[in-house]
């Protein structure tokens, strides 16, 4: 049996023994040691967008239980290894989300981390990697790390999770990193990449980017694309053929017309269509392709070159238990440049968990 945060009416989370999840062929049957919290988590139950049955969470560390006998990789039992699932996904379609005890992934979608790097930390790293990974090179087509490309890029929001992994990415591949943080956060970002580091609330903000980069800036990725920050990421793109990629959609009219959008959400990667907050995300076999192979890069060499550092890690505790604390945190705006995590083993049940219906 596994202990699951299974998804009930009224915005109720429920601890519950379910059967192991059955796999593939091609699958690794993965025991979850620690997962690592997201926005879409808490928005999938609040906006109840994830049905009754249903499991939420993406992020999650843990150790190979089983390996399907066409499995890909060479991995044996007992290995350290970390992924992303879909959460929220309609039970009717089998895929259970990261808050259980047992997952099943695709073998060539996990990967391995190094001894240095603690299963807590391992756990705040796919879901926003891979985000970052697709907007910066396999959209706007920037050179994989370790490269010199010599591009300048803004990356809007530096200190959100993908914003972090994005700034290490660029600065892997040789770009010139513009962010935008609040200025508590600005020597933190500068130790993880960022060349120069600019206050959002600065109402001179765009034109400060644009001095910087002598009015010639083509590339942008905008890390929270809300509250009106594609109108300052595109207004800070002048050069010529610029490209933004955005993580939420964002109103085509605010996009002009010399730049062009990627949209990217890590549901495209898993190779079969995706129903998820109530839309249906069609399989990109060239995404999930890409994803193979950057899950590569990072278990061999961005990980072990330590071209690339996890999160900082909250410990939230009770495992499963303490996920309504933590969703409210994050719906209230308190979590910041950190990543909420919990371990499986403090997780004991049953409980009953429920969202504050007046956020």
């Amino acid at each position: 049996m596994s202990l699951a945060l299974v998804v009930h009416e009224n915005k109720k989370l429920l601890v519950e023994e379910l059967p192991l999840p059955i796999y593939g062929p091609s699958d690794l049957l993965i025991k979850v040691t620690h997962v690592a919290q997201n926005p879409t988590d808490w928005k999938s139950v609040h906006f109840r967008a994830a049905k009754p049955g249903s499991i939420v969470g993406c992020d999650f560390a843990g150790e190979v239980v089983e390996v399907g006998e066409e499995a890909i990789g060479n991995y044996r039992k007992g290995e350290r290894v970390a992924g992303c699932v879909p959460g929220g996904v309609n039970p009717e379609f089998g895929i259970r989300g990261a808050y259980s005890k047992y997952v099943v992934q695709e073998a060539s979608l996990v990967f391995r981390y190094p001894s240095i790097i603690s299963p807590e930390s391992a756990a705040t790293i796919p879901l926003a990697t891979i985000t970052a990974a697709l907007g910066l090179f396999h959209e706007m087509n920037l050179p994989l790390p370790p490269a010199t490309c010599g591009a300048s890029i803004l990356i809007w929001s530096g200190s959100t999770s993908v914003g972090q992994y994005a700034i290490q990415l660029a600065k892997a591949a040789g770009c010139f990193v513009i962010t935008t943080a609040s200025s508590a956060r600005h020597s933190y970002l500068k130790e993880l990449g960022a060349n120069v580091c600019f206050d959002y609330k600065d109402p001179h903000v765009v034109t400060k980017i644009k001095e910087v980069v002598k009015d010639s800036l083509a590339y942008g990725f905008d890390c929270i694309s809300e509250k009106g920050s594609i109108k300052q990421v595109c207004a800070a793109l002048t050069g010529q053929n610029s490209q933004v990629v955005t993580i939420l959609p964002v109103p085509s009219n605010e996009i002009p017309s010399h730049i062009k959008e990627h949209f990217v959400l890590m549901y495209s990667i898993y190779g079969h269509e995706i129903h998820a907050f109530r839309k249906v995300f069609q399989a990109k076999p060239q995404d999930k392709e890409f994803a193979e192979k950057f899950y590569k890069l990072l278990s061999n060499v961005l990980l072990p070159q330590g071209l690339l550092k996890p999160n900082r890690v909250t410990m939230m505790p009770g495992g499963l238990n303490g996920v309504e604390e933590g969703f409210k945190r994050m719906m209230e705006n308190k979590v910041a440049a950190e990543k909420l995590v919990y371990t499986m083993t403090e997780t004991t049940k049953p409980r009953i968990l429920k969202l504050n219906s007046n956020l």
